[in-house]
């Protein structure tokens, strides 16, 4: 097996051993400082089978290969080390990171509401509120307007009589 392949499979079995721990986590089936325990040993495994594997593949009696098979032990051992430290602190629920959303958005609803130029429920209720009593404003502006306009239709008759009165009397006053 050439240390390519090897570590490619090497990958693969880790990507295995994290979903895993991810299920049983969930699945509550393993206490967490038990399971943890025992993914770290089967992290030091793999590195003992890299070594294993680079060892057998010295024995070969490969000069080149060897310095190749020892760096790529070291390398899938630390990267192990180091996937391990990332993949602790990855949450497991998207509860967890649901509730990080919600902490943001409280925490900056103030800015976000004035830089997205957004509207709160008391704005909404507000706005209601002004316009209940624009319309109720404006139908009794309209009543008004309504009498008023009555009233004025009268007096325009009653100057219009007038009017006709005076022009039917200066008629006959030429005549």
């Amino acid at each position: 097996m050439e240390p390519m392949e090897l570590l490619a499979v090497l990958i693969l079995f880790a990507a295995i051993v994290v979903l895993l721990y991810y299920f049983l986590r969930e699945s509550g089936g393993v206490s967490s400082s038990n399971l943890r325990s025992s993914i770290y040993d089967v992290g030091n495994r793999i590195s003992e089978g890299v070594s294993e594997a680079g060892e057998r593949f010295q024995s070969t009696g490969e000069e080149s290969g060897e310095s190749k098979v020892s760096g790529v032990s070291e390398r899938v051992s630390e990267m192990s080390k180091k996937t391990w430290g990332k993949v602790k602190d990855v949450p497991i629920s998207t509860d967890v990171l649901s509730g990080r959303i919600d902490e943001f958005l409280n925490e900056q609803s103030d800015q976000l509401i004035k830089d997205w130029s957004l509207a709160t429920k008391s704005d909404v209720n507000e706005l209601e509120k002004r316009y209940s009593k624009v319309s109720r404003d404006v139908d009794d502006l309209a009543k008004r307007f309504d009498e008023f306009r009555g009233h004025a239709n009268k007096k325009f008759k009653h100057i219009e009589k007038r009017l006709n009165t005076l022009e039917g009397e200066e008629e006959t006053e030429q005549s």
